[in-house]
């Protein structure tokens, strides 16, 4: 074999080489596909909604760990002595999407009064609830307990057109005050808050179970507010 053909044999396989890297560079960007995002919700059961790579009703606080950032866990005590813990992830990235979490784990009675008794600063909130902080224990006790709520507040603003793109038409809608109007997914277990002014759109997930309840606070939030308003006026 001459060099010269020895030369054109090896910038042919080059070539070749060159063709393929680009072949498969664009295949990849083609065929790029996300997993868990918002609106990919799966109802396993009525107890069980899988959502952002979270099972609600199974995956508990201490699975996410190394996950999300670290939360920040408090307890919430309404005017009207309902209790609630939320856990609060500050910045939380599940591509391609950065948005903020507040994650509630599901406690029963015992596991409740539990938390209750290990509650250590106390700081009132604007709304007339009171917010607590927890011991170290009552912290690792609810590392192993179930997330059976989720509110996601991506970062990106999103309008009605994509909300309707991605979810669907709602069934039904909700407004709470002058300010909060919420889209109802009750087949998927998901109230979207739809801000009317420039706030931030608002996604709620519920297990089936406990859509009826979530409904059932919103109304009970809506009249506190109403009432509220009146008594000011």
């Amino acid at each position: 074999m001459s060099f010269r053909s020895w030369l054109w044999g090896l910038l042919g396989l080059l070539l070749v080489f060159v063709l393929i890297g680009v072949f498969l560079s664009s295949d990849r960007t083609q065929t790029q596909r996300f997993e868990n995002l918002p609106w990919q919700i799966e109802v396993l059961s009525e107890d069980r909604t899988r959502v952002l790579g979270i099972e609600l009703g199974r995956t508990t606080l201490r699975e996410l760990a190394g996950r999300l950032p670290v939360p920040d866990i408090r307890l919430f005590v309404e005017p009207d002595g309902t209790r609630a813990v939320e856990a609060f992830y500050a910045n939380a990235r599940i591509p391609p999407f950065e948005a903020n979490l507040v994650l509630v784990p599901g406690l029963d009675e015992a596991g409740m009064e539990f938390v209750w008794q290990e509650r250590t600063s106390d700081r009132p909130m604007p709304s007339g609830a009171r917010r607590y902080g927890l011991s170290d224990d009552a912290l690792r006790a609810l590392g192993d307990a179930a997330v059976v709520e989720m509110s996601y507040i991506p970062r990106a603003r999103w309008n009605p057109e994509q909300v309707r793109e991605r979810f669907g038409e709602p069934a039904g809608f909700l407004q709470i005050g002058d300010d909060q109007n919420y889209w109802l997914y009750p087949a998927h277990g998901v109230a979207i808050m739809m801000p009317t002014g420039r706030g931030r759109v608002l996604m709620h997930y519920v297990t089936q179970e406990r859509w009826d309840h979530v409904i059932e606070r919103l109304e009970h939030a809506g009249q506190r507010l109403l009432e509220s308003t009146q008594g000011d006026g």
